[in-house]
């Protein structure tokens, strides 16, 4: 397996500096920090930069990502944009315009050597609408298949873009990924299994595991906690120890299996990444 993580961590979500090659310098700086201290192996890229700041994350930055991925010779991976997206939106502008914000993220990072796209298959609105509790049963299973449709058109559209081997569809928080996985199979796609969000669930992170593994083709790892009686809202992208996932039993599967993946650890800070790197050494 290769361990990973996103520059996230260390720059967050906003511009640093004054410009737009402040910011393509400090995430350069982050991704080198990554390889050369942090010693992780695969660096996950965030198509999100290039939706929402394309001045400083265009085909200029991906050229010097490409740069320093064969000076030091580390695997990449892209997360495709997903904030204010929605691959299963039933307004059909919305999803068009997810897949043409993807579209481009591709044509910016084609001097890179990516080994895993990571797709946000459905949006915020999408699982809101699809989780409703007053809504009756009839009506939301048409709904339902509706979204399926709409989410069936994307998942076609993207994988005309990328080979359906290197798509990974992520499961998410809220939506039951059952109802997505039949999509999965029958587009020959992969999946990305994010462990802290089927926690979050109160799902079984070593039975899906079982259950995919022949589809899946990368991992998010972050810790979780599931709401119940002393924790009333549902909490994950934590440290790895401060959570309920049994990362060592998971670990452990994987290097059993000769999972050969990237395992990005997706936490939100710097003592958050240094905290899990510390718990997952004895796999490195």
């Amino acid at each position: 397996m290769k361990l990973g993580a996103g520059v996230i961590p260390l720059v967050g979500w906003g511009l640093k500096g004054s410009g737009s090659r402040d910011a393509r310098e400090a995430h350069l700086h982050a991704i080198r920090r990554l390889v050369e201290e942090f010693q992780v192996r695969a660096v996950e890229l965030n198509g999100d930069f290039t939706t929402l700041y394309p001045g400083a994350f265009g085909k200029i930055y991906y050229e010097q990502v490409a740069k320093m991925q064969r000076e030091l010779g580390f695997a990449c991976t892209l997360h495709l944009p997903f904030l204010w997206l929605d691959g299963a939106s039933l307004a059909e502008p919305v999803r068009l315009a997810t897949v043409q914000c993807m579209s481009q993220v591709l044509e910016a990072t084609q001097s890179l050597s990516i080994e895993s796209y990571v797709l946000h298959l459905w949006g915020v609105w999408t699982s809101l609408l699809a989780t409703l509790q007053q809504m009756p049963e009839e009506e939301k299973q048409q709904l339902l298949g509706e979204i399926l449709r709409s989410a069936e058109r994307t998942l076609e559209e993207v994988g005309g873009l990328i080979p359906p081997h290197e798509l990974c569809v992520e499961n998410l928080e809220r939506i039951p990924f059952d109802l997505f996985a039949p999509l999965v199979e029958q587009q020959g796609t992969k999946i990305c299994f994010d462990v802290g969000h089927l926690a979050a669930q109160g799902g079984d992170p070593l039975e899906f595991l079982d259950r995919y593994w022949g589809l899946i083709g990368e991992i998010h790892l972050h810790d979780a906690m599931a709401t119940s009686g002393r924790i009333p809202a549902a909490r994950d992208h934590l440290p790895l120890g401060r959570g309920s996932v049994d990362y060592v039993a998971l670990m452990n599967r994987l290097d059993e299996g000769s999972y050969g993946g990237a395992v990005i650890l997706e936490v939100n800070n710097e003592n958050d990444l240094l905290e899990s790197l510390e718990q997952v050494q004895p796999w490195l």
